[in-house]
């Protein structure tokens, strides 16, 4: 537990991924190759489930710490965090003798819970509070809880085995796929070679466009650019080599488990390829929206229920490799032409398929179409010189995004929590509201966009002017206003607002306004086409003290 112990407090200590890595790479070097494997599974994104009800957790801790249960609780919503809560109130006295080794712990403090009594939970943790150090205590309650990533992507675990491995990281990623658990697969069946090696699905880097900022004419003539919706989803590059395909993300995540359909379609093309794409919702109506699209994220294993609720499809836009041949070098319109000869003959409803392109001739008729992208549920359109290579990283001057502006509102700054990192002890998380009747209700959540002198101005605001606490939440007295940006406006049942806004940030302090200038809500949803009776809820019905804190 030691050295997993190190491991977890020198990753809290740094936000700098190299540094991150360097310490995961010291671990598995060192570490017994029992408990490195727990380390994987968890960084992997797994947690042992049906251990203990976080209920259960506050009111052991209740017993143990001799607290009152409502104090534990008001502990926990000043905290924030249920596992350093915990860690904080109980005793890691040590004065069992300790357990050594990870492997052993979570099999007699965690595993071993699934199916107890209550009784024997209340035993079992009281055991393990005795056994641990201090400083063993918040790791410890990390995996309990199921909260034990910090700041490591899967991506960056498979960097850091494959150092140790001196394999490449897609190697890593293709045997962490999947369903294991560290009592099927060893260290050692990780970083093995074998005579499967040759059929490694590795991702390309990706080619990334830069916001176009100037007028579209100064770009030329408008034949020389292939012109492209840009569509609102995951990009992701889809791998076939010997029969094994794999999804790929732009984070270096492997995200097929996510979309069966996807991998499944993949098994028609008779082809070794390279498919850069847009996984989509694309349901019997065509495109869906992105907020269906995240319910699919993260789900390793999605039943039957959402496949069928929010199907999902590929959209293939550029081909870089096939059967052994990188064709990055060669221009766009030949790759083109590669792309619609593997693809043309899927069907057309087929969860993988062809990007259309648009056939305009000039930037005038563009740009009236792209007026039209949010009715079509895009963001704009892609413009990629027809000439132009298949670039590692952003490149200036062949690829472009050309989307269309965001919505503006003018919102009321009505509660506030401190942030995270170097901003720990300024209030920097801020939820802004606008009108409806007469009151005010909670819309969007934004941290970003402000300068560091004006968030220390905000943050004497706030101080000044709080009106009530709820947990780590500071309601705040309702006088400043901001310009928010957001790319749009879905109907939301979890938001008492009735509404949810799409990548809301602050674009700019209005000090020449006062609260009585902001936005309404029947505006925002006028920027989605709604009316009032589109919402299931109805705002005015709604408590204004929760509306204005539980958005």
């Amino acid at each position: 537990m030691e050295l997993f112990t190190k491991l977890f407090h020198d990753l809290d200590s740094t936000t700098k991924t190299n540094t991150r890595l360097d310490f995961l790479v010291n671990y598995f070097l060192k570490a017994d190759p029992n408990d490195a494997i727990w380390v994987c599974w968890f960084l992997n994104g797994n947690r042992i489930k049906g251990a203990l009800k976080t209920s259960e957790l506050r009111r052991f801790a209740s017993d143990c710490s001799g607290l009152p249960l409502w104090l534990v609780e008001e502990c926990h919503e000043n905290v924030g965090d249920l596992a350093e809560t915990i860690s904080l109130l109980v005793d890691g006295a040590g004065n069992l003798p300790p357990i050594k080794g990870l492997n052993a712990i979570v099999k007699r403090y965690i595993q071993s819970l699934v199916g107890m009594t209550i009784d024997d939970k209340r035993d079992r943790l009281r055991e393990a509070w005795n056994s641990l150090r201090p400083k063993d205590l918040l790791p410890f309650h990390k995996l309990l809880t199921g909260g034990f990533r910090m700041g490591i992507s899967s991506g960056n675990l498979y960097k850091a085995l494959a150092r140790v491995g001196k394999v490449e990281p897609a190697f890593i990623a293709q045997r962490l796929s999947g369903n294991w658990n560290p009592d099927s697969m060893s260290m050692d069946d990780i970083w093995k070679s074998s005579s499967e090696d040759s059929r490694l699905c590795v991702p390309f880097p990706f080619c990334l466009a830069y916001p176009l900022q100037e007028e579209p004419e100064n770009l030329g003539t408008c034949k020389d650019w292939q012109v492209e919706w840009k569509w609102d989803g995951i990009r992701a590059q889809l791998i076939i080599n010997s029969g094994i395909s794999m999804l790929w993300s732009r984070g270096d995540e492997s995200v097929g488990n996510s979309f069966p359909e996807i991998i499944e379609a993949s098994k028609l093309i008779p082809y070794d390829i390279c498919l850069d794409g847009e996984i989509m919702s694309w349901g019997g109506d065509g495109l869906g929206l992105f907020s269906e699209l995240q319910q699919r994220l993260g789900r390793k294993n999605p039943g039957l229920s959402i496949l069928q609720r929010i199907p999902v499809r590929f959209m293939a836009y550029d081909i870089l490799a096939i059967e052994g041949q990188d064709l990055r070098k060669e221009p766009l319109f030949f790759r083109r032409k590669k792309l619609e000869a593997v693809l043309e003959l899927l069907p057309s409803k087929f969860p993988l398929g062809l990007s259309p392109l648009i056939d305009e001739k000039d930037w005038f008729t563009l740009s009236q179409l792209r007026e039209e992208s949010r009715q079509r549920k895009v963001e704009g359109f892609m413009l990629k010189r027809r000439n132009s290579r298949y670039e590692s990283g952003r490149v200036k001057g062949g690829w472009y995004k050309w989307k269309v502006d965001p919505f503006l509102a003018d919102m009321v700054l009505v509660s506030a929590q401190l942030g995270h990192g170097k901003r720990a002890n300024l209030y920097s998380d801020y939820s802004f509201a606008v009108w409806c009747d007469g009151e005010l209700f909670t819309v969007a959540k934004a941290y970003s966009g402000l300068s560091n002198k004006e968030i220390e101005q905000v943050d004497g605001f706030i101080r000044k002017n709080i009106s009530g606490r709820f947990g780590p939440v500071r309601a705040v007295k309702p006088e400043l206003v901001f310009e928010i940006a957001f790319e749009g406006v879905n109907i939301s049942n979890r938001h008492k607002s009735g509404v949810a806004l799409r990548f809301p940030r602050i674009k700019r302090w209005r000090k020449d306004k006062t609260p009585n200038d902001a936005s309404t809500l029947d505006e925002i949803r006028g920027f989605a086409g709604m009316k009032c009776s589109d919402s299931e809820r109805d705002p005015s019905s709604i408590d204004k003290a929760g509306n204005l804190l539980l958005f």
